[in-house]
């Protein structure tokens, strides 16, 4: 691993952190159902965004911002928590149709800022960057270039995962009717709530530590 470029330690870095199941890929996927493949990909977009933000914090070593965010966690927490709570109540009143508005912002930069915000607003993901980089050695010392090198790698990975993902749903579709929609968005937003729920809960906890 030692011997790979760091572009691609940082693509598959990108790809690592960005595959799990969680709140922005379950978004993702119902906003590729509900209005195509350029809507899910502005959706992901964001969450690669907020991955590379993350990044050149963990390349460039900054330990002073690790530290606060991981110091302030329960903090940090609170606007994703808030931010889910009110998307999943807003999934679950509504009655979906392909023609209906969207359920994230008209489309432009509204659905790339939220996914944006749930990313970055999750220490986790922080702590899983810092944990990679360490394990694949690249914790020490680096320049710009070689920093700037991992970062685009990060961003590459994390948007070859969100159109590889957005392709394959997006090939779902046309199969997809308002019957499904609507089981789809009731599903959606229990998970979503959910994620906004231990998010709330892990608050609680870092409070009362």
């Amino acid at each position: 691993m030692d011997s790979l470029p760091l572009f691609i330690k940082g693509l598959l870095v990108g790809i690592i952190v960005a595959a799990p199941m969680g709140p922005v890929n379950i978004l993702c996927i119902h906003r590729t159902l509900s209005k195509g493949r350029v809507a899910g990909l502005v959706a992901g977009m964001g969450a690669a965004l907020g991955d590379a933000a993350f990044a050149l914090v963990a390349a460039l070593g900054l330990t002073a911002v690790a530290s606060f965010v991981e110091a302030h966690e329960a903090w940090f927490r609170v606007p994703g928590a808030i931010l889910l709570l009110g998307l999943g109540w807003i999934l679950w009143r509504s009655h979906p149709h392909y023609e209906q508005k969207e359920i994230m912002g008209n489309g432009g930069i509204r659905p790339l800022l939220a996914t944006f915000v749930l990313t970055v607003s999750n220490p986790i993901t922080l702590a899983a960057f810092a944990a990679l980089f360490v394990a694949w050695g690249m914790s020490t010392g680096m320049n710009l270039v070689a920093a700037a090198n991992v970062v685009l790698g990060v961003l590459a990975g994390s948007t070859l995962w969100w159109v590889s993902l957005v392709v394959i749903v997006g090939i779902l579709h046309h199969k997809i009717e308002d019957r499904h929609m609507l089981l789809l968005n009731r599903i959606t937003a229990v998970a979503v709530i959910a994620f906004a729920l231990y998010a709330i809960d892990s608050v609680t906890i870092g409070f009362l530590a």
